[in-house]
């Protein structure tokens, strides 16, 4: 499994384990400390290293509380428009 999917997966079950509502001003704090908790586990070896963790609190947290890969689009005030294509069409 890659970094993201990990700390996706680790995120989401501290959310179920504490009850949470998922938050914009709660998530990101509990993101962080998933990886601040990766990062440790990381530098023993156990799992693979992570390049950027505020890349990572931000894409963790477009998954999990934003609309996952179209966030970042969705956020940028340059962009006015995004076109969909059916899921069987690839580019």
């Amino acid at each position: 499994m890659d970094a993201a999917t990990i700390i996706e997966s680790e995120s989401r079950e501290l959310i179920r384990r504490r009850g949470l509502d998922v938050r914009a001003d709660q998530l990101e704090p509990l993101i962080r400390e998933v990886v601040a908790d990766y990062e440790h586990r990381s530098a023993k070896g156990e799992v693979p290293v992570l390049r950027d963790a505020d890349t990572m609190v931000a894409e963790v947290a477009a998954r999990i509380g934003g609309f996952g890969p179209l966030q970042e689009m969705l956020d940028d005030p340059e962009i006015e428009e995004i076109w969909l294509n059916s899921p069987l069409l690839r580019a």
